[in-house]
């Protein structure tokens, strides 16, 4: 496949970054948190409201130095706590519905979701180079080294411990896939369906994502919760409880 991804920011890669499909990457200089919610809780009704008055240049940090020490401050790890609990929230409720607990699904992203990729990221810091290399990003994926954040993997294995049917759902290509299940299988993270971008496919994100979770509905499941990094991981509906993790590294319409 010839790809093809849109740059529209200071960051962006532009010579060798990945192309990937027709996705829109922002990496911007803002140093806002008011206006720029990360972790949210929300009906799957509300995101496309906020996912719409989004301004793509509010949603990271410049230098990539800032939006990395930034994982490892705590806010950010009080919203991803938040996230997860949230969704384990949702999970009980729809269990306690006894009418309802049937073919019940959570849907989870993988890359800045249940992969941690700051190994990757922590070298472009290394070298004062505040531009991302999609290419040299996608060689890091295939070698099956990101560790798993252990609170989402955790989620996910609640989850499934209460009869969960889990789903992925990545914008990683097809051409991924046996490395990323060699990933998964590494740290025990058990799941039902891996979705990935087919070879061709130049959907956005959102469309995508929202597409397949509407395949999953059509297996008979109804989806609990669905959590990721982007909104676009989100945007589209098809999921009763939508969580927001936080991602300042980089943004994806």
């Amino acid at each position: 496949m010839s790809l093809s991804k849109k740059y529209s920011s200071l960051r962006a890669s532009a010579s060798g970054g990945l192309q990937i499909f027709t996705l829109s990457v922002t990496l911007s200089a803002t140093l806002s948190f008011s206006l720029s919610p990360q972790a949210q809780s929300m009906p799957a009704a509300d995101v496309e409201k906020v996912s719409s008055s989004l301004d793509p240049h509010m949603q990271t940090l410049a230098p990539i130095e800032r939006a990395i020490d930034y994982t490892d401050g705590r806010l950010y790890r009080e919203q991803f706590d938040a996230a997860c609990k949230s969704a384990r929230e949702a999970i009980n409720k729809s269990l306690a519905d006894k009418s309802q607990a049937q073919n019940l699904a959570i849907v989870s992203d993988l890359d800045e979701t249940l992969f941690d990729n700051r190994p990757f990221f922590q070298t472009i810091k290394s070298k004062n180079n505040d531009q991302i290399d999609w290419q040299a990003f996608e060689a890091w994926q295939a070698t099956a080294a990101a560790s798993p954040l252990k609170e989402t993997k955790s989620l996910v294995s609640y989850a499934r411990s209460k009869g969960l049917a889990v789903f992925l759902i990545t914008g990683r290509m097809e051409k991924l896939r046996r490395v990323t299940i060699e990933n998964l299988v590494k740290y025990g993270i058990a799941y039902d369906g891996l979705y990935m971008r087919a070879s061709g496919d130049e959907q956005s994100a959102a469309t995508m994502k929202s597409g397949y979770r509407k395949q999953i509905e059509d297996m008979g499941f109804k989806i609990v919760v669905n959590i990721g990094d982007q909104y676009s991981d989100l945007a589209g509906g098809h999921s009763i409880d939508c969580e927001k993790l936080p991602n300042k590294i980089y943004f994806i319409r």
